[in-house]
């Protein structure tokens, strides 16, 4: 058997949101290097935080860098744990809202590989209590 880990997809909502969030962390850098020239050419007075963020521009950068990447990895996060066996799911964290034990993925591949070694083709369900303490813990 081979085990394969992948990315489960976040919503494409929250994705363009933590790519907002990315440029925003990326103007507050640039505003923080940059800010009294861009302020100059619009024409406009500087805002005191902009003044601020110059006069610290190590905490300035530091803070955006942080609370930016912070805000875009929690967007991006899906707090899956997904178990698929033959492109069936074995056990999903998103439904079950908890993760599984080890007994119990081996519990359901068992009764998958049943299913798939049933003359019905895989279509007979095979309940957990038919296999054997052997069968369960191959260990």
């Amino acid at each position: 058997m081979e085990v394969v880990g992948s990315n489960y997809p976040p919503p494409p909502f929250k994705v363009a949101m933590s790519k907002l969030v990315s440029f925003g962390t990326m103007g507050a850098v640039a505003t923080t290097f940059f800010g009294e020239k861009m302020f100059e050419m619009l024409g406009t007075q500087r805002p005191e935080f902009v003044v601020s963020m110059q006069n610290n521009k190590m905490s300035s950068c530091m803070g955006a860098w942080f609370l930016g990447n912070t805000v875009s990895q929690n967007l991006l996060n899906t707090g899956a744990f997904e178990v698929y066996y033959d492109g069936e799911v074995i056990f999903s964290k998103l439904e079950e809202k908890r993760l599984p034990n080890i007994p119990e993925i081996i519990r359901s591949l068992d009764v998958a590989k049943l299913e798939r070694a049933s003359p019905r083709g895989g279509g007979g369900a095979v309940e957990p209590e038919a296999i054997s303490d052997v069968e369960r813990n191959p260990f």
